[in-house]
């Protein structure tokens, strides 16, 4: 229920946005063509930007929404990494336009007119653009979608944009240097490209699953918390995060007289903890390995009739060690290198 009281959310808050977008871009066509300012122009086309991005995300919300399918068994949440992407790429050619259209104006000149109303004009559309990117993020963080957030990240680099052009009209109608209008488009151009950088650098980590490290010791806590003197160790985690929906995998070695019924008994006991930390959306993959005879030193079950060694060193359960190779397993291996090494 909740899941889909977040899509409802999410679809409504893109259509605002997109609404809103539509009507920043007329008053700052209309603030452009009363003033000539090149900074204005530099601001409206960052709006036309806002559009089609904002479109592109509306879709893109729609699309990570649908369920899995034969085509795509991990369903479709990956389309925002490409929205945030996509994002993150037109905002920094929106700010390449604008420092084009701003050096011609350094060039050749400026003639610039009823700037005054035009600041009003741009002052009045970066105040909603300023509410309206805090209600995206604030919206996008509540319901784990990064379309929302970059959308909102966006909108506040539309609304720092007014505030520069805003302060460049304030700067030329005090000195009447005419000159200073192209040279604040440039700086706030230049501020903008960072945030698009980063957007795409969110969106590339997403799409190549780069290792989360906080979501991974979220996972290692949940576990902790419910570890038993039989979870021996886990290893080889892995996760990723694609909209709602996370992916866990890991290893956890379990005594080798267990029969299949308790390992699915403790499977069905971690996955239900795991889906209360992340969510309905998780799907996890777990692995129990069958424990070894070198791994006697590092289990603390108490009274296994198979034991040949007592129990002397404590694993704990740490984020490079959870997400290495069993620990027995190296151990072996080193010992195995050795002796070969010895003969």
């Amino acid at each position: 229920m909740n899941q889909f009281r977040n899509m409802d959310i999410r679809k409504r808050a893109a259509a605002i946005s997109l609404t809103i977008g539509f009507f920043m871009f007329a008053i700052k066509i209309a603030a452009f063509i009363i003033t000539g300012s090149s900074a204005i122009l530099s601001d409206a086309i960052e709006s036309v930007v806002h559009i089609i991005a904002t479109g592109f995300a509306f879709y893109s919300i729609i699309v990570s929404l649908r369920p899995p399918d034969k085509s795509h068994p991990y369903g479709h949440g990956k389309v925002e990494y490409f929205s945030a992407g996509f994002e993150g790429g037109m905002i920094i050619i929106a700010a390449i336009a604008i420092c084009y259209f701003a050096a011609e104006d350094l060039i050749f000149g400026v003639e610039l007119k009823q700037l005054d109303f035009g600041a009003v004009l741009i002052g009045f559309a970066g105040l909603i653009n300023l509410f309206l990117g805090w209600y995206l993020i604030r919206i996008g963080r509540k319901t784990n979608s990064l379309i929302l957030e970059a959308d909102g990240k966006h909108i506040l680099t539309d609304s720092i944009t007014s505030l520069g052009v805003v302060i460049g009209i304030i700067l030329v109608l005090i000195t009447d240097v005419l000159l200073l209008d192209p040279i604040i488009a440039i700086i706030v151009a230049a501020n903008i490209i960072g945030t698009g950088g980063k957007l795409i650098r969110k969106s590339v980590k997403g799409l190549m699953q780069e290792s989360d490290s906080e979501m991974l010791l979220r996972i290692i806590d949940v576990v902790k918390k419910m570890r038993e003197r039989d979870y021996i160790e886990l290893h080889k985690l892995r996760a990723w995060k694609a909209g709602d929906s996370h992916f866990i995998d890991f290893h956890l070695t379990v005594p080798c007289f267990y029969s299949i019924e308790q390992s699915h008994k403790m499977q069905k006991v971690i996955t239900d903890n795991l889906i209360e930390e992340f969510g309905e959306s998780t799907q996890t993959m777990l692995h129990f390995d069958p424990c070894k005879p070198s791994c006697c030193v590092y289990c603390e079950m108490p009274n296994c009739e198979i034991r040949s060694e007592k129990f002397s060193i404590e694993l704990k359960w740490e984020l490079e060690n959870c997400i290495a190779e069993a620990v027995y397993n190296i151990t072996e291996v080193t010992q195995n290198s050795h002796s070969e090494s010895v003969v």
